[in-house]
C-alpha cells in the first residue's frame, strides 16, 4: 500500500528532510570556518595590543587610542590630561579580555586591560 499525505509520499517526505538536514549542516559548517578564522585575527590583535608598549596605540588628528593595562596608573592620568589639552575627549571604553573569556572560559590572567577612545572635538558634532 502506498501512503500520500498533502501529494508526497512518506519516502519523498523524509527524503526532504535529509536533504533539508544536510543543508543546515552545511552551513553550521560554513559558519564555524568563518569563526575560526575571525578567532585567529581577533586573538592577533589582542597579542599585537597586549605587546605594545607605548599607552597611545593609535593616533591621527580625530582619533586616539590609548591601551591601558594593568598598573601604571600616574602615567595614564598623564596622557589622559595631555589628550584633553589637545582637544580630545574620551567618548567610548573597552575591555581587552584573553579570547578564551569570549566563550565563558575563566583563566588567570583574563584581563588584558583596557582600550579608551578619544576623538577630537573638532570632529564631534
Amino acid at each position: 500500500m502506498h501512503c500520500k499525505v498533502m501529494g508526497k509520499s512518506i519516502k519523498e517526505r523524509i527524503k526532504d528532510i535529509k536533504e533539508s538536514v544536510s543543508d543546515v549542516e552545511e552551513d553550521i559548517a560554513e559558519i564555524s570556518k568563518e569563526q575560526r578564522g575571525g578567532i585567529k585575527e581577533e586573538y592577533k590583535d589582542i597579542e599585537k595590543i597586549r605587546h605594545h608598549k607605548e599607552l597611545i596605540y593609535y593616533k591621527t588628528d580625530a582619533l586616539v587610542v590609548v591601551s591601558r593595562k594593568l598598573g601604571g596608573f600616574d602615567e595614564f592620568l598623564k596622557t589622559v590630561d595631555e589628550l584633553t589639552r589637545e582637544g580630545y575627549r574620551m567618548m567610548n571604553s573597552e575591555d581587552v579580555k584573553n579570547i578564551l573569556g569570549n566563550f565563558g572560559i575563566s583563566t588567570p590572567g583574563q584581563n588584558r586591560g583596557t582600550l579608551y577612545y578619544f576623538q577630537n572635538k573638532k570632529y564631534i558634532n
